[in-house]
């Protein structure tokens, strides 16, 4: 090889990648600030896990796809090294990296490789057939994805020619010992005729050493301009993941001085989510199963993703400039040069509003992501903006937010008559029991939806029964702001979180018991971020304690209709891993034939209320609870049981919708336990 070839082909190779990753990367600067720095141990064993241990990909969920990626990926990392040290032999042909050449560790290494090269080519030919034959409705046809997918794999057949008329030109050479794939490569070329002698010998070496290197420095300089950037950006994305609870949102801070109220230009996103978008690597697991997506609604998660990231790399020069400025100390020349910007708006334009608002924040995005992408997070930051910024959401959520800001509860009833569910239960206050140990927090459908109250009398009885010291606010009680965040208000729902905290406190609240997984994940995962934080457990789990320790004990044989299928609410489930609990409660009745969707548990899906959906209306698509009802009938169940007031409106309102009413029946795990335990 030509030293001087090299040491060219190395210097241009290598600044033009630098210009282009600087260049992907100075925009970033100019997005906001995030502390993604914190609990160093936590991060580092997550990139052990989620980067090196590839642990999303090697889920039962498609399993095939996520072993073809695993296997280039880690054929890619011990690859490198010999990339590097075919590079160090254009200058010198006897270069090894330090502690390799001859030894143990080199000749160890020498077989990984070989058998890393295999294991790529294998999974490139894996995720060919994959994508061009079985390709999974998630997944898009990329001409891009099959041309990589080639890419690579034609490198690994230049490094294998390499390797092998290396060792017929060098019979003795060191390596040959442990090379066993470049040994079956010298065997059939010498089978084939060539020898050391042989023009085409030393003509194919050349070809296979200068055509890894040239394939490999190219493939590196292509990496910044396509979606294969994620090899450069996922391990400090899963390093600064974020690590708050699975279900609370990023807090507002309001009363910063610099507060962003939402985004509505790209530059408005935190640096992490720049990050986000380029590290997408359009897998598309994302929208696997997410809702909105399955039953024809105008919102893609992956496109969401993608949409942004096309549009973080057209705005580029402008962001490359304003970042100088900013670099420079000069934020009044930074903020001119961003409003210059004359294109399409991020929100409304780039990113419908459909799409926006069709989002339920069911979290299965997120939590199948194997790049740690923060969708929903993204999807109410633009929410925010929408409602705090532009005052633009749509018409039927001004009555909720009305209704929430002035009566705490979305269905604008009089907030004096919340606590009349529970006059005649025998249920005290806080005031008349100032020693309780539980408060129980009704929330608003347990409250006011007469579905739900009826739930809520039944865990009153099973607390009574159960001797459990607990009291409820009644009329005292405020929304706890959940949907109002949701659906971007953060405003408000500061207001209400705010309220509450200085409620509690007076009264001296410790543990709260809650129905609803709503109300459960923000008094658990959110209100901690507002400076107090909670003994919160989920009516599900009360039970299943009282269970346990035998304060309920088998008792009537379940009445109801047919088998019982547990539909898994997603803030109960995705969020707070809360699943095998509500169906040990199914199995404790006795007469309980419990079967199971194929949708469930991690995978299940939504109900179509969550993220504020449930006070919208659906006029796009198939109605989510729709879909959802037939997937549940479809087991053969005709007993649904929920643990959700969000879950069970949204599927009795289903099972109305077609008809159904008298051949399915909707029940809470509480009223279940209530026909089997109580008097």
């Amino acid at each position: 090889m030509n030293p001087a070839a090299m040491g060219l082909l190395l210097f241009v190779s290598l600044s033009l990648f630098t210009f282009s990753v600087t260049r992907r990367f100075l925009p970033l600067f100019v997005m906001q600030p995030d502390n993604r720095l914190d609990n160093r141990l936590e991060r580092v064993m997550g990139v052990l896990k989620l980067f090196f241990g590839q642990r999303r990909f090697l889920r039962a969920f498609e399993r095939v796809h996520g072993i073809a990626h695993v296997m280039i990926f880690w054929g890619a990392v011990v690859v490198t090294l010999s990339t590097i040290q075919m590079a160090g032999r254009g200058f010198s042909p006897d270069f090894h990296l330090p502690g390799f050449g001859g030894t143990r560790v080199g000749l160890a290494y020498i077989f990984l490789k070989d058998l890393f090269t295999l294991s790529i080519m294998t999974g490139c030919a894996m995720a060919f057939v994959n994508r061009v034959f079985f390709r999974p409705a998630r997944m898009i046809l990329s001409l891009e994805a099959l041309v990589i997918l080639n890419w690579i794999f034609w490198m690994m057949v230049m490094d294998l020619m390499y390797e092998s008329t290396l060792f017929i030109l060098t019979p003795d050479h060191i390596e040959a010992q442990a090379a066993f794939l470049g040994g079956f490569g010298k065997n059939m070329l010498m089978f084939m005729g060539l020898t050391a002698d042989s023009p085409a010998t030393a003509q194919l070496h050349a070809v296979g050493s200068w055509g890894h290197l040239i394939l490999g420095l190219s493939f590196l300089n292509y990496l910044p301009y396509c979606k294969q950037f994620h090899e450069i950006t996922s391990l400090p994305s899963i390093y600064m993941r974020s690590l708050k609870k699975k279900g609370a949102l990023t807090p507002q801070r309001l009363e910063d001085e610099d507060a962003v109220f939402g985004v509505g230009k790209i530059e408005e996103f935190s640096f992490k989510r720049g990050l986000d978008m380029y590290s997408c690597a359009e897998c598309g697991r994302c929208r696997a199963n997410c809702p909105a997506y399955l039953t024809d609604k105008p919102l893609s998660p992956m496109a969401v993703i993608m949409d942004e990231r096309e549009h973080l790399k057209k705005k580029t020069n402008l962001m490359c400039r304003a970042a100088l400025h900013k670099l420079k100390k000069a934020p009044e020349k930074a903020l001119a040069v961003l409003e210059a910007w004359d294109g399409e708006a991020l929100v409304g334009g780039v990113i419908s509003e459909d799409a926006i608002w069709a989002c339920t924040t069911c979290g299965h995005c997120v939590s199948n992501c194997p790049l740690m992408i923060e969708h929903v997070d993204n999807i109410i930051d633009m929410r925010r903006h929408l409602v705090q910024v532009e005052s633009r959401f749509p018409k039927e959520l001004t009555q909720f937010f009305k209704g929430c800001e002035n009566l705490s509860n979305p269905w604008s009833l009089a907030s004096n008559t919340r606590g009349d569910w529970l006059r005649n239960l025998g249920v005290q206050t806080p005031e008349e029991n100032p020693d309780f140990e539980y408060l129980f927090y009704v929330g608003c459908a347990g409250s006011f939806d007469d579905r739900y109250k009826k739930v809520s009398t039944a865990l009153v009885r099973l607390m009574q029964k159960a001797e459990v010291n607990f009291a409820c606010l009644g009329d005292n009680e405020m929304c706890c702001g959940e949907t109002a965040r949701r659906l971007g208000n953060e405003y408000l729902a500061q207001h209400m979180i705010n309220f509450n905290l200085e409620m509690f406190d007076s009264i001296g609240v410790k543990k709260i018991v809650t129905a609803c997984p709503h109300c459960f994940n923000t008094l658990k995962n959110e209100y901690p971020q507002f400076g107090k934080t909670f003994q919160v457990i989920h009516h599900t789990e009360l039970i299943r304690q009282l269970t346990k320790k035998g304060v309920f004990r088998a008792g009537k044989k379940f009445s109801g209709k047919g088998p019982v299928v547990y539909h898994d609410s997603c803030y109960l489930g995705r969020y707070n891993d809360l699943y095998d609990t509500p169906r040990d409660i199914a199995r404790f009745i006795p007469g309980v034939k419990l079967v199971e969707a194929e949708r469930r548990e991690r995978t299940s899906f939504c109900c179509g209320a969550g993220g504020g959906r449930m006070w919208m209306e659906e006029k796009i698509g198939k109605r989510i609870n729709i879909e959802r009802f037939e997937q549940l009938y479809a087991t053969g169940a005709r007993t649904i049981a929920t643990a959700c007031p969000y879950c069970m409106i949204m599927l009795d309102d289903a099972a109305k919708e077609k008809g159904m009413e008298e051949e399915v029946e909707i029940m809470d795990l509480s009223q279940m336990m209530l026909q089997s335990v109580g008097d």
